[in-house]
């Protein structure tokens, strides 16, 4: 772990792999959950150069015996962050977050991604954001990658185009 991880608790996780790269946890609550990388290369229609190294994030709760909501837990950030990190060791990764819309809460999960992002901005990456506009809502989508990916101008230019295309296109 790097000196910038030390100071953070996390849980212990095991990478599941498969083909969603899962990465998987339990907290001191017993809820166990699924950190996965989704293959994405489909939103690259035009250029399929970043196919097999675009992935979409998620976090999935696998199993929730508690009856109850996930309470607060300040390690459930910290183990992301270290997820994250294993994740890219890879620098010509990317990632893209779409925030779960189906509960109209999309604007409060993107809030707290960005603040989970900008607590671990030491780490070396770099956020695009795209909010489109999706008949009466928003739907918030970020893309990460590490500052250092040999792809990083070409990437921009491309999520550029993308953004262009979505958000005229409506």
């Amino acid at each position: 772990m790097t000196d910038y991880l030390k100071e953070f608790e996390v849980y212990s996780f095991e990478f599941e792999g498969g083909v969603n790269n899962s990465y998987i946890f339990k907290t001191e609550y017993e809820i166990r959950y699924e950190i996965k990388f989704v293959p994405s290369g489909y939103i690259w229609e035009t250029d399929p150069f970043f196919k097999d190294f675009t992935f979409e994030f998620i976090i999935a709760i696998l199993e929730n015996n508690t009856g109850k909501n996930p309470p607060l837990d300040k390690k459930i950030p910290d183990t992301i962050a270290l997820i994250f990190k294993d994740f890219f060791t890879n620098k010509r990764n990317i990632v893209v977050y779409i925030c779960d819309s189906s509960d109209n809460k999309q604007a409060i999960r993107f809030r707290k991604f960005n603040t989970w992002f900008h607590h671990y901005k030491g780490m070396n990456f770099m956020k695009l954001d795209l909010p489109i506009p999706e008949n009466d809502e928003t739907i918030f989508t970020s893309l990460i990658m590490r500052l250092d990916n040999p792809n990083k101008g070409i990437i921009m230019v491309e999520f550029d185009k993308l953004a262009y295309d979505l958000t005229e296109n409506k």
